[in-house]
């Protein structure tokens, strides 16, 4: 039995597999390795250089937009979302002449009309906003052409944006209504204190009463009279009020604020990373060309044989 076991023994070895052996390998084919890795470093590096010089970069502005509509009738609900799903906005933005450029270049001409165009600025400008505050709005565009270019397309958003805020507008035009409402009620109170004074001429059981006797005497004997005046009072006092609300509306009337200024955010690429593979890839390569070589040299010593 231990004869079968000793003739076993020489056999396990030889399947085992010689670090050292594997080692001596590599050195003795080291320039292949070497060489390999160099040709697949140069062939990523100029993959990393051409995935970098298509890498966009970008410009960036921070805007708020609070919006109340103040009780009012006919305020425009902003929504930057919306801009673009105008046909005119796409049309104003678009006519920028880098990005019609590009934008002829780029697609088909099947596809250029207003949809294609639509899609193609969905895909230049993007937007984003804040889950703890939906007001704040950063609105980021592709660098098209040189940065001065790129600057008006966030301007021209920015701008599309503002003209639609029409709450001075509507604020202006309720005061216009008050103030015409107002003025009717002054003359009405004008026309009642005629009225009055004319019953203080006529009426000669109210000027033998005591000042604060005179309203009792009034309200009792013409009744309908102090009623309207009562009513009209009411209504002046109402529209004073609502006129002293409305001009304080527009300290504050401006819905699309700019909370920084346009500042440049340069693309992230992944040309580091396919450096980084190329030369991991070209060390992989040339470790199996050593092999490759040493397998072909060690067939061919057996051949001769």
């Amino acid at each position: 039995m231990s004869k079968e076991l000793k003739m076993l023994e020489p056999k396990q070895y030889d399947d085992e597999i010689d670090l050292y052996e594997l080692i001596e390998i590599l050195v003795r084919h080291k320039w292949s390795i070497i060489i390999t890795t160099i040709v697949c470093t140069l062939l990523s590096l100029g993959g990393a250089l051409y995935v970098r010089s298509k890498t966009p970069n970008y410009l960036i502005k921070n805007i708020l937009i609070q919006q109340d509509t103040y009780g009012l009738k006919g305020v425009n609900r902003i929504d930057p979302d919306s801009v673009l799903l105008q046909d005119g906005n796409v049309k104003k933005i678009i006519e920028i002449e880098p990005l019609k450029a590009k934008f002829l270049d780029e697609t088909p001409k099947e596809f250029q009309n207003i949809a294609g165009e639509r899609k193609f600025l969905g895909e230049i400008i993007t937007l984003s906003k804040d889950d703890k505050n939906p007001g704040a709005v950063t609105i980021k565009t592709e660098i098209v052409g040189d940065e001065k270019d790129s600057r008006e397309i966030i301007n021209r958003y920015l701008e599309i944006l503002k003209s639609e805020d029409n709450s001075a507008e509507v604020i202006q035009k309720e005061k216009d209504l008050k103030n015409k409402s107002l003025e009717t009620t002054k003359n009405n109170l004008k026309d009642l204190e005629e009225d009055l004074i004319t019953i203080f001429k006529n009426d000669s059981d109210i000027r033998s009463l005591k000042p604060e006797e005179k309203v009792g005497f009034l309200t009792a004997k013409y009744p309908a009279l102090m009623l309207k005046k009562s009513e009209v009072e009411r209504y002046y006092n109402t529209y004073v009020n609502e006129l002293i609300r409305l001009d304080s509306l527009n300290d504050r009337v401006e819905v699309v604020k700019e909370t920084s200024d346009i500042y440049f955010l340069k693309g992230e690429s992944k040309a580091k990373l396919i450096l980084a593979v190329g030369v991991v890839m070209g060390l992989f390569l040339g470790m199996m060309v050593a092999f490759l070589k040493e397998f072909i040299d060690g067939y061919k010593r057996r051949y001769k044989k």
